[in-house]
């Protein structure tokens, strides 16, 4: 039987809903952690391992869609073409608005970053495929710390790119049998319980400690751009720690069964991830977000917080993901020499624009 065809695993559904609810919810926060300490923990909590668990589960089921000994180039135009919209529908919602900016190809909006790294690892995994894997894991680890040195700000993927390959690497080269089986361990799921309750509480006593870290558990800041004093690849190495440890935690902790409704909603975190970010755009441009403020500390942290849980439950519904499905079904017909030469070109037009940064 191969991975493929095996039964699903229920935990990767619900592991993803969970998750997605976060990346909600820490975008609502996002936008007042400047006016709140409970949005500021929050947010660095949050921000420690979402994205990396995204990533590393994208690694992690890279093969089951792609065909055998050959990419899934339709799928990887699928992810460029998805970053290249959610792009323009923030420029637009921004623009609409007023604010002054300016469409930049590698400039991140906030949100279309992961779909462009994302597209851009399933390509690099492919010529690495026969490589040694603790050769490719080695050098991942090296370039992500080594990144940090680089003269780039966060307004460009390569960053991001950069230094989470680590957790796609990985999570291409495991299976989710094998992290299924190594999580179920009991002495597994008690250590993750135990480190998940000592990282919160941290993040939330300690948090003007741990909230410098959230510009290096983001990916985006070289060192020169964290506030912390003497900030190197040490810290950096500390973060993908925290973040590879919750991430184990993270899967443990969750249970392998189907609950009714939820469990399929996680199948549709790729159309929450989609939409989210202009919702809470347009929120924010519409003055809902201060009438919530208005209803008075600390109501309007608890409206907020179901608020953003409430959205990502919408958007997991089947019917916002139709659009996305619908457009991967279309670009799946499309010949793979077609998808090919505009892959390439996208691809080359990035890495000239970024070489032109730096």
């Amino acid at each position: 039987m191969t991975e493929a065809s095996k039964p699903r695993i229920f935990k990767y559904d619900n592991i993803k809903l969970l998750a997605i609810i976060l990346v909600v919810i820490g975008s609502f926060a996002d936008e007042f952690t400047a006016q709140s300490d409970i949005f500021r923990s929050w947010f660095v909590f949050s921000s420690s391992f979402t994205a990396p668990l995204f990533v590393f589960l994208s690694g992690l089921f890279q093969k089951q869609y792609d065909p055998p000994r050959k990419p899934n180039i339709q799928k990887i135009s699928f992810y460029l073409l998805l970053s290249i919209l959610l792009k323009l529908l923030i420029f637009l919602v921004r623009i609409l608005n007023g604010d002054n900016v300016r469409f930049d190809f590698l400039s991140d909006s906030g949100m279309e970053w992961y779909l462009f790294v994302i597209a851009g690892y399933m390509l690099l995994m492919y010529p690495l495929r026969r490589v040694n894997r603790c050769i490719v894991l080695a050098a991942a680890i090296i370039i992500s710390v080594a990144a940090g040195f680089l003269p780039i700000g966060h307004d460009h993927y390569l960053m991001r790119f950069l230094v989470f390959l680590p957790f796609y690497a990985t999570g291409y080269y495991l299976t989710p049998m094998k992290v299924r089986r190594f999580t179920h361990r009991l002495n597994v799921k008690l250590a993750g319980v135990a480190f998940i309750f000592i990282y919160f509480v941290i993040c939330f006593r300690e948090r003007e400690v741990i909230y410098p870290l959230r510009m290096l558990f983001t990916g985006e800041n070289p060192y020169s751009a964290v506030p912390i004093e003497g900030c190197t690849f040490w810290h950096r190495l500390l973060c993908c720690g925290i973040s590879a440890v919750l991430i184990i935690s993270v899967i443990a902790c969750v249970p392998n069964r189907k609950f009714p409704v939820l469990t399929h909603m996680g199948r549709n975190t790729l159309g929450v991830y989609f939409w989210h970010y202009p919702i809470v755009l347009i929120l924010w441009y519409s003055d809902v977000m201060d009438m919530l403020v208005s209803l008075g500390d600390p109501m309007w942290k608890y409206v907020m917080i179901v608020a953003a849980a409430g959205l990502a439950i919408l958007l997991s519904l089947s019917i916002f993901s139709l659009p996305l499905k619908k457009l991967g079904a279309l670009i799946q017909r499309i010949p793979t020499k077609i998808c090919l030469i505009a892959d390439g070109a996208v691809l080359l037009i990035a890495a000239v624009l970024q070489l032109s940064i730096l």
